[in-house]
């Protein structure tokens, strides 16, 4: 009975010890994990037939269908250098335009809309900081740091045209709605810059270009992939939430 009342009182005096390292252990744990948002723009490539026609039947042209993209990521160290990245993004961009042909009934302009929605966009990859500066102060503390990454993901669209169109062929105009939906997958590689503004924030600046195509479907059915390549350009900011919380 003494035995077992000294282990007990052992593990008692123990307890706060433990309870200390296990907190120690988490801390570190959650040192290693950062979160970004983000809000850029996305030019696409626009290699596929449906952004031909537009080009050919349509002023200005596909140039302006360039999504407004919101995006959050979460990073998390690996090694002093290597971190695994897993992103979320969204975003759409509707076009105005005008047929480049008229119909032989009138002269007055004939307009449409064309929008672009990516929703659902999910990425995971890897990060490097290739390189660092220093402050002139200050031991650890960084100006700046170049950040490259790549990785592959996934992405749902949504393209829609819809408002008065013209045959080409016969001059006649009418109004119609067609849109595809599908998903596609995606790589891409990029490189961006971290600006430290205190321990735990961040600001940042990314390009990424992304390769990838996805089906098309309903009134696009015939038409080839549509190119969900393109290049992203978004600014943001990166935080840490364990140093955050520990500032509290």
């Amino acid at each position: 009975m003494k035995r077992v009342n000294a282990v007990a009182a052992c593990l008692v005096m123990l307890a706060p010890a433990l309870q200390a390292q296990n907190a120690s252990r988490d801390s570190s744990a959650w040192s290693r994990v950062s979160v970004s948002v983000r809000y850029g723009v996305f030019t696409p490539s626009g290699n596929s037939e449906a952004y031909s026609l537009i080009d050919r039947a349509l002023y200005s042209g596909a140039a302006t269908l360039n999504p407004r993209i919101a995006g959050a990521d979460v990073a998390v160290r690996l090694t002093p250098r290597w971190s695994a990245r897993l992103g979320i993004e969204s975003g759409e961009r509707t076009m105005e335009s005008v047929s480049r042909v008229s119909p032989a009934t009138t002269t007055s302009p004939v307009a449409q809309q064309t929008a672009l929605q990516l929703t659902s966009v999910q990425s995971l990859g890897v990060e490097w900081r290739a390189a660092r500066w220093a402050r002139a102060q200050g031991a650890g503390a960084d100006r700046a740091r170049l950040i490259l990454g790549a990785g592959v993901g996934t992405a749902r669209y949504r393209f829609q045209q819809w408002g008065t169109f013209v045959d080409a062929e016969r001059l006649v105009a009418y109004r119609d709605n067609f849109y595809s939906t599908g998903r596609g997958l995606f790589e891409y590689v990029s490189a961006g810059v971290d600006v430290p503004v205190t321990r735990w924030v961040a600001l940042q600046g990314t390009v990424r270009q992304q390769f990838g195509a996805a089906p098309m479907s309903d009134d696009y059915a015939t038409f080839d992939r549509l190119d969900l390549g393109g290049t992203n350009v978004s600014v943001g900011v990166r935080f840490s939430p364990a140093e955050l919380l520990g500032r509290r």
